[in-house]
């Protein structure tokens, strides 16, 4: 299994639900961060240096059988793609073990 951690833009966060639900996602979460990208990398380090701002996002996560993620993962690519900075990143992590709490049951029969 693994998780599929993404941070798209607000304004894409409903588009790309309906296409993960489309393609049969057994479930996400959703939380509203805040982040610094590639653009911290590019100021100086003096005192008159602007300090970047935070800009809102939505991270998604999602838990997800191993053959199930490259086409959820082009699907997320595909959907919050904008072209401008900004547009996200996904992260994937393995995952050793999901557990339903109130059934019990493990592995893959937990996602669903």
């Amino acid at each position: 299994m693994k998780k599929i951690q993404c941070y798209i833009q607000h304004k894409k966060l409903e588009e790309v639900r309906g296409k993960l639900f489309e393609l049969g996602v057994p479930g996400l979460s959703v939380i509203d961060a805040k982040g610094i990208g590639k653009p911290l990398s590019q100021f100086e380090s003096t005192p008159d240096a602007k300090v970047p701002q935070f800009l809102p996002r939505v991270e998604i996560t999602i838990v997800l059988e191993d053959e199930a993620v490259d086409e959820v993962v082009d699907t997320i690519a595909k959907t919050a793609h904008t072209g401008n900075l900004g547009d996200g990143k996904i992260f994937i992590l393995p995952v050793e073990e999901a557990i339903r709490i109130r059934t019990g049951e493990r592995g893959k029969q937990a996602l669903y």
